[in-house]
């Protein structure tokens, strides 16, 4: 035979209520992290999009100048890293000191070092002949 109960309800009342405050809880949570990684996504491609906007793609330029090439000479006696580059200038790199800094710096020179004859240094050059 079958009990019938005539009470309260309230304790079943609360534990629905809690149910439902739980699964709402759950939702706002889950809710939270996607707008979280949707921010996150966005900020990402702002910064990839922001980074190729500003970054200098102009080729124009480079193509007005040529391509940089390098070729290797000998050194005699009495040149001098200063001396190459004023025989080697080209206007491309602005001043014979320039020109002058990137042979040493392609060639690991000291500003002080000397040459000496006989060896060979490679002397940046452009070209307008090699295009792509």
């Amino acid at each position: 035979m079958r009990t019938v109960y005539y009470g309260e309800y309230d304790h079943l009342d609360r534990v629905r209520q809690e149910r439902v405050r739980r699964m709402e809880r759950t939702r706002q949570v889950r809710k939270q992290k996607l707008l979280m990684i949707i921010g996150v996504m966005i900020l990402m491609a702002l910064s990839i999009f922001s980074v190729k906007a500003f970054a200098n793609t102009d080729t124009t330029a480079a193509d007005s100048f040529g391509t940089k090439q390098y070729k290797s000479i000998m050194i005699y006696c009495g040149d001098t890293v200063d001396s190459i580059a004023e025989s080697n200038y080209s206007f491309q790199f602005r001043s014979v000191g320039r020109m002058a800094s990137e042979i040493r710096s392609i060639n690991h020179l000291s500003a002080d070092e000397k040459l000496i004859p006989g060896n060979y240094l490679v002397i940046p050059y452009f070209d307008k002949a090699s295009g792509y």
